[in-house]
């Protein structure tokens, strides 16, 4: 998948989301197969409004979280998991702006990363701090 084509496909207004996974190959630590995108709730509400549809998979089922999937493309009214409760707010208006388009900080999905607790999270953690570490700025 092209990230940045998918982006522009969707045509999202800027101010109003984040790209959560995506993140590390717009970092260009490695490839994504999907995008995860953080938007506001008024966003989400305007995109189910205009056909996006409710996750139906037996995880956000039995779980209950919010989410509109289509074409790779999962939409996250919020973005939280165990201890980690991100800021929409906060982590829309401190992105990393990469080739136009907003991108969460590496800083804060390491945090995500280390709730979520997989191996290949902790994986993800290693390399995206090692890519901080060698790219400071």
């Amino acid at each position: 998948m092209n990230i940045y084509k998918k982006l522009k496909e969707l045509d999202l207004p800027i101010g109003q989301y984040v790209v959560v996974g995506g993140a590390m190959e717009a970092h260009g630590i490695r490839k994504s197969n999907d995008l995860d995108i953080l938007v506001t709730p008024k966003l989400y509400q305007q995109l189910l409004d205009s056909g996006y549809e409710q996750c139906r998979c037996e995880e956000c089922l039995r779980t209950s979280r919010l989410m509109l999937n289509k074409d790779n493309v999962d939409i996250l009214p919020n973005f939280m998991f165990g201890n980690y409760i991100g800021d929409t707010r906060y982590l829309i208006e401190s992105a990393d702006l990469i080739k136009g388009f907003p991108f969460i900080k590496l800083e804060e999905f390491i945090k995500f990363k280390r709730e979520l607790g997989r191996e290949k999270d902790f994986e993800d953690i290693k390399l995206m701090q090692h890519y901080l570490k060698n790219n400071p700025n």
